[in-house]
């Protein structure tokens, strides 16, 4: 009986836990690279009054996309005049914006930027209710 009872309390005292002291947990940190843009797009088109047009580029690689409205004018449209600009991703007829801002050719830097994992994206332009007449421009796309 002294015997098993010995048993008993010898296998009771061994241990498989996994939390023993000689156990270690790993970290892996992964960082995400920025390209700068490598690619520049000239767009050239005429907005109509009231109106907006969108035009989709790919960016190949996660980096940063910078827009610029380079010159917009015609008869009647002050080379002043603001409109909407805005980067986003095609839907349909439209470009869906996620990042837009009011501008003018008045900046000397991109008016509208941001960072964009790879894929196909869009920019868009409208008319914020500044024309009187159509606005021919032209629209500088950065990208990667």
């Amino acid at each position: 009986m002294l015997s098993l009872l010995l048993a008993v309390c010898v296998a009771a005292c061994g241990s498989d836990s996994p939390t023993s002291p000689s156990s270690t947990t790993t970290t892996t940190t992964t960082t995400t690279t920025v390209a700068d843009p490598t690619v520049t797009e000239v767009w050239d088109s005429t907005l109509p009054v009231g109106g907006f047009k969108f035009y989709s580029f790919t960016v190949e690689q996660n980096g940063t996309v910078n827009v610029t409205l380079a010159s917009i004018g015609g008869n009647f449209v002050p080379s002043t005049v603001t409109v909407g600009l805005g980067i986003g991703q095609p839907s349909g007829t439209d470009c869906s914006a996620t990042s837009s801002s009011n501008v003018s050719t008045q900046a000397t830097a991109p008016q509208v930027t941001g960072t964009y994992s790879p894929g196909v994206y869009c920019v868009r332009i409208a008319d914020v209710g500044n024309l009187f007449a159509p606005a021919t421009f032209s629209v500088l796309v950065a990208h990667s």
